[in-house]
């Protein structure tokens, strides 16, 4: 699977209220059960950004102690690549370091933490992986108030760490306070631009990193192709669907015209090129409803789809224009306990060519069921799959308060694995997920503190097995 697949199955919702941070509370490290292989231990990592498997799977990128990390997976070692001065994870760092703090909790030194709060300067924004795996690309915020024009202004620099070297500074730039359309977003295959398209709704915004500058962006809407450096794209004065090359000139014009986009929009382009996923949000929040349409580039095909909910995702699989569906719809009773309402959350398949989705996994949460298939707890805890679609991670909730949530490696057999680890009593147990590493034979996972790299066949055991 490729490493843009990897990125969007990272979901964005959460079918629970749990939606406070991840704790960073550092309690005695406890002895990994047997077959999980520490990769950094004493971590202090925030919620945002989560751990980053690179697109060739061997090393794992993240954030602790102010410091832009790297795990060698195939290693087991980690290390530091950049500092990130400025930022609260460089200045916890240095507050527990010097004793100033004795816990990175806030509700245990809240005076305290409020002081250091107000030092901070810098925001970390963007964080991602080089196509090539090369270097980690990400960005900071530094927020001032303009005193000559009465308004907040916000410099983004942006920095380039390779693994073998040191970091610099690629692009920088000023962006008014509030705004979101400005220099960021994602780097391209070959490193000359930045593409912003974050909002869904303005014109996307591409950041000539050469010249340090914006470049006319007449498109409203870019999607990457996921295997090379490519771009489809919604021409914003026709409304027209177009496919362009690296340069973003069009190559292509195709015979779709998409709907102005209100209040979102999302567009996805199939490793083989050949069909996009397009959706239209209706309504403003993340429960709103959504309308979209798979579009076959050769044969002008379309077959439209429907969705309950905006952070519903979709993501191709390689073969055709066969995708995933990963989200939740909500029915209404009409028995005898007529007036209660159900989610239904499920992960699906839609095949080349149907409609219908075949249900890898569901659950149902009502009166009656309160399981629940869960995509992440606190942002780091997504449904991730291994390169041949064959296996996932999964969370299901329990059925009791406080719904903890219990991590799974399943199989589309619906069979589960409980992932190896010490019982936790926080939201997520045992340990919250990353993703697959090494040609999907490792797992990824971390708790408070650690970092691990678990095999798959030291999952998969008898002793494991749930059901």
């Amino acid at each position: 699977m490729n490493s843009s697949l990897q990125r969007l199955i990272w979901l964005g919702w959460s079918l629970l209220a749990i939606n406070a941070a991840f704790s960073t509370v550092e309690p005695a490290a406890a002895e990994p059960p047997a077959g999980l292989q520490i990769l950094a231990d004493n971590l202090q990592m925030e919620t945002r950004p989560a751990p980053l498997i690179s697109p060739d799977g061997r090393h794992v990128a993240y954030v602790s102690r102010g410091n832009v990390c790297v795990a060698d997976v195939a290693a087991g070692t980690s290390r530091p690549l950049a500092e990130l001065p400025g930022t609260w994870s460089y200045i916890l760092a240095q507050a527990l370091a010097s004793g100033a703090v004795d816990s990175p909790e806030s509700r245990d030194n809240t005076e305290k933490h409020q002081k250091l709060r107000s030092s901070v300067t810098d925001e970390l924004g963007d964080f991602q992986w080089t196509a090539d795996s090369k270097a980690i690309v990400y960005s900071l915020t530094h927020r001032v108030h303009d005193e000559k024009l009465d308004r907040h202004v916000a410099h983004v620099h942006v920095w380039r760490a390779p693994l073998d070297g040191e970091a610099k500074e690629i692009a920088d730039g000023e962006l008014p306070y509030g705004e979101r359309r400005g220099l960021g977003g994602r780097i391209t295959r070959d490193g000359r631009f930045l593409v912003n398209n974050r909002s869904g709704r303005q014109r996307a915004l591409i950041w000539d990193v050469a010249r340090n500058k914006p470049r006319a962006t007449p498109y409203d809407y870019l999607a990457p192709s996921p295997t090379s450096g490519r771009w489809i794209g919604v021409e914003k004065d026709t409304r027209q669907l177009v496919a362009l090359d690296e340069d973003f000139n069009v190559i292509a014009r195709h015979e779709e015209y998409l709907p102005q986009a209100d209040y979102g929009f999302d567009m996805t382009w199939s490793p083989d090129e050949r069909f996009i996923l397009w959706r239209q949000k209706i309504g403003v929040d993340y429960t709103s409803n959504w309308v979209g349409c798979r579009y076959d580039l050769q044969t002008h095909d379309r077959q439209i789809f429907h969705g309950d909910y905006w952070n519903e995702l979709f993501a191709f699989t390689g073969h055709r224009g066969e995708f995933l569906r990963i989200g939740s719809a909500v029915e209404q009773l009409h028995s005898i306990e007529a007036g209660k309402t159900v989610l239904h959350s499920y992960i699906g398949l839609i095949r080349d060519g149907q409609i219908y989705m075949q249900r890898l996994w569901s659950s149902r949460a009502g009166p009656q069921s309160p399981e629940l298939i869960i995509a992440q707890a606190s942002g780091g805890s997504p449904i991730s799959w291994s390169p041949d679609l064959q296996l996932f991670t999964i969370g299901l909730t329990d059925p009791e308060p406080p719904y903890r949530a219990t991590m799974y490696l399943a199989d589309r057999r619906r069979q589960l694995w409980r992932v190896p680890g010490i019982d936790a009593e926080d939201r997520i147990s045992p340990q919250e997920i990353v993703g697959f590493a090494l040609d999907g034979q490792t797992l990824i996972a971390r708790d408070e503190t650690r970092l691990f790299a678990i095999p798959i066949t030291a999952i998969r055991t008898t002793d494991l097995k749930f059901r």
